[in-house]
């Protein structure tokens, strides 16, 4: 809301989006950025909720920030190269062990 100052916010993964979504749908219509924003997540979400949260766990015991987590989870991308231009987000030098690492992850959850 404009001028009611900032609130709490928290960095959700798209499998979160699409659960809060389908709670709000239960509760009640929802609005048209919500109805555009639900038929985003069901057609890019491409892990569970479940996976979801542990993969964002692994990739923050990494060093990545939540941000950066969520749009790796959001895009799981399919090599290194894909996956370090993702991680520009963090404006700060990764080292390539933990570029490694978490493609590891990655591919770990893709396979699921």
């Amino acid at each position: 809301m404009i001028g009611k100052g900032k609130s709490d916010t928290k960095v959700a993964t798209l499998p979160e989006v699409l659960k809060i979504l389908e709670q709000r749908k239960k509760e009640g219509e929802t609005g048209y950025e919500q109805q555009l924003m639900d038929e985003y997540a069901k057609k890019f979400s491409k892990i569970d909720e479940g996976d979801a949260k542990k993969m964002m766990k692994e990739l923050t015991d990494l060093g990545l920030g939540e941000k950066t987590s969520a749009k790796v989870i959001e895009i799981m991308p399919s090599d290194i190269v894909m996956l370090k231009q993702v991680l520009i987000i963090e404006k700060k030098s990764i080292e390539e062990e933990t570029v490694g690492k978490a493609m590891e992850v990655v591919n770990k959850y893709r396979g699921k």
